[in-house]
């Protein structure tokens, strides 16, 4: 036997077997006809085929008690290619805004209030920073959260202090709600974010957000570095940079001068 195996959840497998099957199958099929093909006890495929038609990602039709894949399926796959699109049209753009810039650059989004890092290259430094593809920070002490955030309606800031809350991380984290709110309303209005060493000690940057084809934010990128070349003085002018990379991504995503 692989010993790989041995690790596996029989009870997940089998959902995504029975998901797999559906999503194969052209017409609806019936619980004894699925049960027979899958070699599943029918009691147990019901019982999976209930939980999966709770969860949305199967329906079952009132009248002729058949199953099909539901559309939450087709959420997750959605969810998925957005987000390899996003990284695929995004990571030659953000390469020359490294090389110009000669800083860390990243992409991220907002997932249930934290930030997910996408893309990362490195700057020039020999000195590399310590954030990785795929990591998860908190939203309000980092600028690709604080890029993000400042987008979302003013009711999710507070869902964000409700549910997560300010954690203090440096001595320059925002912990208050009334100054986290306005500092947001000052990166809506001006379009892009500082993170001041809020998150890591030493570490600055501005973030900008990224939108889609409709104008919506659904990314950020980041230009970041040691605060020895990321200096305040350098904000304003990282920023237009920024913004002109930004726009090409968001352009690259279907973006028209008429939506933006």
């Amino acid at each position: 036997m692989d010993p790989s195996a041995a690790s596996l959840n029989n009870s997940v497998e089998k959902a995504f077997v029975i998901l797999e099957f559906l999503a194969n199958k052209a017409d609806p099929i019936e619980l004894s006809a699925l049960s027979r093909a899958l070699s599943i006890n029918k009691s147990t495929a019901y019982r999976y085929l209930t939980t999966l038609e709770s969860l949305g990602y199967v329906v079952k039709d009132a009248d002729t008690s058949c199953y099909t894949l539901g559309s939450k399926a087709l959420w997750l796959a959605s969810k998925f290619l957005n987000n390899l699109d996003l990284r695929t049209q995004a990571h030659p753009i953000l390469r020359k805004l490294s090389d110009e810039t000669g800083e860390t650059v990243h992409l991220a989004y907002l997932d249930n209030f934290e930030v997910v890092y996408v893309d990362k290259i490195d700057g020039k430094s020999p000195v590399k920073m310590a954030s990785r593809i795929g990591n998860r920070m908190p939203a309000h002490c980092t600028g690709l959260g604080k890029a993000l955030m400042a987008f979302l309606p003013e009711t999710e800031w507070q869902k964000y202090i409700d549910r997560v809350g300010l954690k203090y991380h440096t001595r320059n984290t925002i912990t208050q709600p009334k100054e986290f709110f306005d500092h947001l309303r000052m990166i809506r209005e001006r379009g892009y974010s500082i993170d001041n060493s809020e998150n890591e000690e030493g570490i600055r940057c501005v973030a900008l957000p990224v939108r889609n084809h409709e104008g919506k934010v659904i990314a950020a990128i980041s230009i970041a570095g040691w605060v020895i070349s990321m200096t305040p003085d350098r904000d304003e002018t990282l920023a237009r940079i920024g913004q002109k990379y930004s726009q090409l991504i968001s352009e690259k995503l279907g973006l028209t001068r008429t939506n933006s």
